[in-house]
This record gives structure tokens, sequence and C-alpha cells, in this order.
């Protein structure tokens, strides 16, 4: 059965963001804690005020470079997401993370930068999920750099029926092109979509959103 391709909306801060992106048809929404390093940060409790506003027919993403295990802890106990998106990880981090709570879908990362499919299918053992990032320098993504999406299909093609969620560089103009190249699972986009970092722009999310639905997997 084909399906639209699946949107997330990265990077939220706002209200009125998070109002546009479901309005728009977005189908997740990621939430950005315990990394300062980023300008997406949001302390644990206005996520939590945030999170609250969303209907139970869209996925909530709390998306973190944290390893500290504590604060992975607290931001599940807390936020109860529907998914934790890591960008730093190890098999240790997982176990601990799947004994505190089995029913947590982990999405994790892996950047399209060295080796990676050898990588990647070793990920795709023990997550729910692998998100495909251009490299950067925090391993938090949002470089607004594209990688090497023929690279990335080669992941998709290995990991299969695993998902694949494609994000790095991702805006309304590339992204149909990006899907048909690499056929993932979802697509995921936080800089693409902003007027300034942590602002969104609505018209940009709408017309990603839209462009991405018109493709299908």
């Amino acid at each position: 059965m084909m399906m639209k391709m699946r949107v997330k909306i990265c990077g939220i801060t706002r209200l009125s963001d998070l109002e546009a992106a479901v309005r728009y048809g977005a189908d997740a929404l990621g939430f950005v804690v315990g990394t300062t390093s980023s300008p997406r940060n949001l302390t644990i409790s206005r996520a939590k005020k945030l999170m609250k506003q969303i209907s139970v027919f869209n996925t909530k993403v709390a998306v973190t470079s944290s390893t500290d295990l504590n604060i992975l802890r607290k931001v599940t106990n807390i936020l109860r997401p529907d998914a934790l998106q890591l960008h730093n990880h190890n098999r240790a981090i997982v176990k601990a993370l799947r004994s505190h709570d089995p029913h947590l879908r982990l999405i994790l990362a892996t950047q399209i930068d060295g080796r990676p499919i050898a990588y990647a299918k070793r990920v795709s053992d023990y997550s729910d999920a692998i998100i495909a990032d251009s490299p950067s320098n925090t391993g938090m993504g949002g470089t607004g750099r594209t990688h090497d999406w023929a690279l990335t299909s080669e992941i998709r093609n290995e990991i299969y029926p695993h998902p694949l969620i494609l994000a790095g560089g991702l805006n309304p103009t590339n992204v149909q092109s990006a899907i048909r190249k690499v056929r993932p699972y979802a697509v995921d986009v936080s800089g693409g979509v902003e007027k300034t970092r942590g602002v969104k722009d609505h018209m940009k999310m709408k017309n990603f959103i839209m462009n991405a639905k018109e493709c299908y997997t």
C-alpha cells in the first residue's frame, strides 16, 4: 500500500509555530532539550507546556544530544514523549533507557560521513528508527547542508524495512528530489523552514509539508 511521505518539523520553540505545523499537516514535532549548545534548546518545563498542546494524532519527539542518563530519564519521566531522538548514543545508553522505559521508542542519529553503512546497520539492531543527518561539530545536525543522498539511499536499502528518516539541509525546494533519491520512511526539517534560528517561517513550513506529501513511499 502506497502512503504519503511522513513529515517531522523539528526545533519547535513557539506555540504559534507548533499550531501552524499541525495545521499544515505535520505528522511529528520535535522539541530540543538538554542541549544548551543549540539555539532551539528548551527548558524541560517549556517543552512540557508546548507538548501539552499537541493532539493525540501527532507524534511528540524529544530531541537531545545529552548522554547524561539522569537528564535523559528526567526528560522521559516529565515529558513522556512518544519518541526520544538521541544524537549522541551507544549501546549502554540505549540499554539503560530500555530498562527504564521498555515502551519508549528511540530514534538514533547517524551522521553521513566516513563509513556510515556499517555503523547504520549496527545501530538499526537496537533502535526503532535511524535519522540520517549531515555531519556537524555538535552532533546535533542543523548545519543547513545536504549530504550524499546516493550514500543515504544505500543505507536505506541495507537496513530496510527498518525506518530511515532523512534530515540535513532539506527545504521546500529540494525535499521532493531528496525523497525520490533516498525513498525514506520520513523527512525531518528544522533550519530549512525558519526565518531565524528557532523561529519558523509558516509559509516555508506549509510548502515543505505540501511538497513532501505529494511524494509516496
